[in-house]
């Protein structure tokens, strides 16, 4: 029969379960037709599902860290192997940029921290491309060995990124300094500012990354190491970092000073030889007031002479041409800050600068080797006045004519020739181009080398760090357990003109070595007179050199031949006339004895035992000081294998001379750096301190 049609309002489209009366069927009601076929499933409470849903996001959340970790301990590894290949580069290349700011060598100091901000570049992009720093910051906050891990990095980058400005500001300093000194005292002064406080900058990240390698050094065998290369490097940079920085700070209140300071540039000529470098023919006074040079007047020594009322004993050797002792013969000692000091005391007693209370806060002593080299850089000088052009091959020839000779002599003013030059010359230093700039830094450099300029400061801040850093000429100290030799050859010509310019010197030392630690020298000085080609009286005068030996403290002499008695001369009666002495030269000249039979004055000067005697030399001749002499040691020495022998060579300023050396070892022993029981130096033109540390080795005995 055919199915009656019922209004779907009537029909409830449920049907209900009697056994489960409580099932809440009203979720249903959205349905527009019942499956009758499908019977629902009961519902979980709310509860239930929502710790499902946290299960089910948790076992996916672990499966992505897992990947993730994966991931990430891949790059981390990755990372290590970088850090472990490129991390004792990096620390050499810090300790490397140190050592060459201090011998100012900023060019390599920057080209090495911009090869380590490249390296650390890498491992910081390394780290952030794999999505390791997410991973270590979180992780990080939970193990602190991880953050700290990484934040070492971190340390070390803006530390070498300081570092690297700090060479910067010095490579500015070596390129623009002496211009900024002419011209722009506040840029120097500001940069002088900038270089002290970038320098405190480093010092306090250093402590912070040797603080943290301290806490990370039991991590790794990577970590145990940079903290010993750090350690072992700190407290020697950090020293010297922070002695630099006071000598920044008192040359930087010096310069900037808004009051006249005072400074002298002696002008050494060692054509005339004397202990400190040459004799002192004339000297500059430069005027600095706010970082910049404000005056700079040239002048002939014999002007503050000429208003000295000081009536000063001199040296014994000097007594014969000068009764008074004045600025110009106070070079003296061979230690240069002694000379210097004596100089200064002289020019500051003289009525030139004490009516005005002129006081001189240093000194700078250059020879003409120094300006030979300025002309070389700056090219040919004009000085229409002289109707002749200045350049490096006749400047030693035109001044010595002009000031022995010359017009300016007849007129009474020996010295005119270097007031003229001396202007045009900074005048053209001031036009170089940077290039140019810091190739003549270079040259100076290696005068500095050779000990063609030397530093003098009163301040005591200053003149230790010109003493430790080898810049004021001051002699070697030997340590109290010093067992070796030292030597040094020092020649002062008196009244002998102008030729030692023409003089040339060859040093040959013959040590040998006994198994008791004893050594005897033979020791052979010979000079050669080639001025006697010259035209020119003064070059070809013959050579009066009272020569001095400086030894280590325990020499004695056995023998000493060539050197000559200089004749005797009526010389004033001091001890009844109202003259003063000197300090430094009593306490040289009161422990002296004269050998007669050697015609040698035997003394103590600077720590050494010095034997001084005279060598006379005629132009066109040639002739030998030779000398023996026996050394024993306060303190025994054990000789045995490992043992370490000094030898000290010590140039004196001015003096271009030939070295030989040849240390014998003990019987039945050899020195390690020759693999032989003779060690030989030699060399055509010394630097101005040659240190030879040579190791004893016990020779095998034979069957």
């Amino acid at each position: 029969m055919p199915k009656k049609s019922v209004p779907r309002k009537n029909i409830t489209p449920i049907i209900v379960d009697i056994k489960k009366p409580d099932f809440n069927y009203e979720r249903l009601k959205k349905f527009e037709k019942l499956n009758l076929t499908h019977i629902p499933r009961v519902a979980a409470p709310k509860f239930l599902v929502f710790k499902r849903a946290v299960l089910a996001l948790l076992f996916i959340g672990l499966i992505s860290i897992s990947v993730f970790l994966i991931v990430v301990l891949t790059n981390l590894k990755t990372i290590k192997a970088n850090v472990t290949e490129t991390g004792n580069q990096i620390i050499s290349n810090f300790t490397s940029s140190a050592s060459a700011l201090k011998n100012f060598e900023s060019d390599t100091a920057v080209g090495l921290l911009k090869e380590n901000n490249q390296s650390l570049d890498n491992i910081n992009n390394l780290i952030q491309k794999g999505g390791g720093q997410s991973f270590l910051d979180v992780v990080g906050n939970v193990v602190p060995i991880v953050k700290n891990t990484f934040g070492f990095l971190g340390q070390v980058t803006k530390l070498n990124i300081t570092f690297l400005e700090l060479a910067q500001n010095v490579q500015e300093l070596e390129t623009n300094g002496f211009k900024y000194f002419q011209t722009s005292g506040q840029n120097l002064v500001a940069l002088l500012q900038n270089i002290h406080g970038l320098i405190q900058k480093v010092n306090g990240q250093t402590q912070d990354i040797k603080n943290n390698t301290s806490n990370l050094k039991n991590l790794s065998s990577f970590f145990s190491k940079i903290d010993q290369d750090i350690g072992n490097q700190y407290l020697k940079y950090s020293s010297e970092l922070y002695n630099w920085d006071n000598i920044l700070v008192s040359f930087s209140e010096l310069l900037a000073s808004p009051t006249d300071r005072h400074f002298l540039i002696f002008f050494q000529n060692p054509s005339e030889i004397r202990p400190g470098g040459g004799f002192v023919g004339s000297y500059a006074d430069i005027t600095v007031n706010g970082g910049q040079m404000k005056q700079m007047d040239v002048r002939d020594i014999y002007d503050p002479d000429g208003q000295l009322d000081l009536k000063i004993v001199p040296p014994k050797q000097l007594q014969t041409v000068t009764p008074d002792w004045g600025a110009r013969d106070a070079n003296w000692f061979f230690n240069f800050p002694t000379s210097a000091e004596t100089i200064i005391n002289f020019m500051e007693a003289s009525k030139m600068y004490s009516e005005k209370k002129v006081i001189f806060e240093g000194a700078i002593a250059l020879n003409i080797n120094v300006v030979k080299t300025l002309l070389g850089i700056t090219g040919p000088i004009d000085l229409p006045e002289y109707k002749l052009t200045m350049d490096q091959n006749n400047l030693l020839y035109e001044i010595q004519r002009s000031v022995e000779a010359g017009e300016d002599k007849k007129a009474g003013q020996p010295k005119k020739i270097l007031k003229t030059l001396a202007p045009l010359l900074l005048e053209k230093l001031n036009g170089l181009s940077p290039a140019v700039q810091k190739n003549l830094f270079d040259r100076i450099k290696n005068h500095l080398t050779k000990k063609d300029i030397m530093f003098y400061a009163k301040d005591q801040n200053l003149s230790g760090f010109l003493a430790t850093s080898d810049l004021d000429g001051s002699v070697f100290n030997l340590p109290n357990n010093f067992w070796g030799s030292y030597l040094a050859v020092v020649n002062a010509n008196v009244a002998g003109g102008k030729s030692d310019a023409f003089v040339d010197e060859k040093v040959s030392a013959n040590v040998d070595v006994d198994t008791s630690g004893n050594t005897f020298t033979n020791l052979s000085v010979t000079r050669t007179h080639n001025g006697n080609l010259e035209k020119d009286s003064w070059w070809k005068a013959p050579n009066k050199n009272f020569i001095q030996i400086f030894t280590e403290p325990g020499a004695a002499l056995v023998s000493i031949s060539g050197n000559d008695a200089k004749p005797k001369y009526q010389t004033p009666d001091y001890q009844n006339s109202n003259y003063a002495v000197n300090p430094a030269l009593a306490a040289i000249e009161k422990n002296e004895i004269f050998v007669s039979n050697y015609k040698t004055w035997v003394r103590k000067e600077s720590g050494k035992n010095v034997f001084a005697t005279w060598l006379m030399l005629p132009a066109g001749e040639t002739k030998a000081l030779n000398m023996r002499y026996q050394s024993s040691y306060n303190n025994p020495v054990l000789v045995a294998s490992d043992q370490i022998y000094t030898f000290v060579f010590e140039k004196q300023a001015g003096v271009k001379n030939k070295l030989e050396v040849k240390i014998n070892a003990p019987f039945r022993y050899y020195w390690a750096e020759s693999g032989s029981a003779v060690f030989s130096y030699a060399s055509d033109d010394p630097d101005k301190r040659i240190i030879l540390t040579l190791t004893l080795k016990k020779q095998q005995s034979e069957n």
